[in-house]
């Protein structure tokens, strides 16, 4: 469809070779920014809407009322020490987020309660992917984000030398030696493909669905620019 929908999902999407999606590049910059019609309030009311919609309705922890405020105020500015700061495209990283939390619930398909619980603060299954361990646990909630969010910085092959996480530590090296590979800025599809060890593009596919129905609700315009990107894979969730 080439109608409205199709157009404000743009605002989010880049398309690529091959029928395949390629999301932005994980680092923002002016050419590469949050759009203005992402805010704190409509991510939370989009995450609500999904889960009263729900049968039954679902409930989320009340500590998360506001975590799409700590996603955007850590996003721009994801600190790494000598006081320098790197800006992230934390729209797709709270979408992540989204996908692996299932919208804040910590639940399963079927109701099932996740190995990552709530009180964990681990918004992206830090750690899960090592066997027989159910993934890090974080003092709070703003710990849980600064993780996750050093967790997707590192993928872009910016060095965090004081990361939160002890998984960012052990793969850091690994997973950047696969990303400066490719010569180009890392985008949230070879993040896609780094972590989850190039399921089909699960990521990709979940978050372009997910920008699509959130643009369809809050934006009204967008911006386009084709990428194409070359991807590597090997797992180092």
């Amino acid at each position: 469809m080439r109608g409205r929908l199709a157009f404000l999902s743009l605002q989010f999407l880049v398309a690529a070779s091959a029928g395949a999606t390629a999301l932005p590049p994980i680092i923002a910059d002016v050419d590469n920014a949050v759009p203005a019609c992402v805010t704190p309030a409509a991510l939370m009311q989009f995450v609500a809407d999904r889960n009263t919609k729900h049968q039954p309705p679902l409930k989320i922890d009340s500590r998360f009322a506001d975590i799409a405020s700590v996603y955007q105020t850590v996003g721009k500015c994801v600190a790494r020490p000598p006081r320098q700061c790197v800006g992230v495209r934390w729209d797709y990283a709270f979408f992540q987020m989204l996908i692996e939390t299932n919208y804040l619930t910590f639940l399963r398909p079927g109701g099932v309660p996740a190995s990552v619980v709530p009180s964990d603060n681990n918004f992206a299954g830090v750690g899960a992917a090592v066997s027989g361990k159910p993934g890090e646990h974080f003092k709070d909630l703003d710990t849980g984000v600064l993780a996750h969010l050093q967790h997707v910085l590192m993928y872009s092959t910016t060095r965090i030398p004081e990361p939160v996480a002890k998984r960012t530590r052990q793969v850091q090296d690994y997973v950047q030696d696969a990303m400066h590979r490719l010569h180009r800025p890392v985008t949230y599809s070879d993040l896609d493909r780094e972590w989850t060890g190039g399921d089909k593009n699960r990521y990709a596919a979940d978050m372009q669905r997910m920008a699509e129905k959130y643009a369809s609700r809050y934006c009204q315009e967008a911006a386009f620019r084709p990428r194409v990107t070359q991807a590597v894979s090997s797992g180092a969730h």
